[in-house]
């Protein structure tokens, strides 16, 4: 997880994270926390994914995630950098997105997911310091 190796720049930027998921807590161990017991944030479950609703994060369809070359591009790149993937939750094919929330509870940055296009790390934080939760 690329935002907890830099979370001591969110820290001294006064910004959080929280990350929701909608698979079974122990298929989220299992997997996406796996080794990582020391997280600095809360991972939240929303089995319902009444938030995914909520902000408009929507399922792609199928041929746009499997037939689309770009996603084997993103894989192959990720596994020469010698990235381990892991074995996707029970929907594949729902998306998630990244969305900055200032400090008067106001989306600053939002950013629903298209396919395997999550913004760095270092752009969420950009734009957490925007926000203004180094101002605080």
């Amino acid at each position: 997880m690329k935002v907890r190796d830099r979370y001591d720049r969110w820290a001294a930027a006064g910004a959080s994270a929280c990350f929701v998921v909608f698979d079974d807590p122990a298929l989220v161990r299992r997997t996406m926390l796996r080794g990582l017991d020391d997280l600095p944030f809360p991972v939240l479950v929303d089995r319902d994914r009444e938030s995914y609703a909520r902000w408009g994060l929507a399922r792609a369809p199928w041929w746009k995630i499997w037939l689309d070359p770009n996603v084997y591009k993103v894989y192959g790149r990720l596994l020469r950098a010698g990235e381990r993937l892991s074995v996707g939750g029970v929907d594949v094919l729902q998306l998630g997105g990244d969305f900055i929330v200032g400090p008067d509870l106001r989306i600053t940055y939002s950013r629903p997911q298209q396919r395997d296009d999550r913004p760095p790390a270092g752009e969420l934080l950009h734009h957490a310091r925007e926000a203004g939760h180094d101002h605080d």
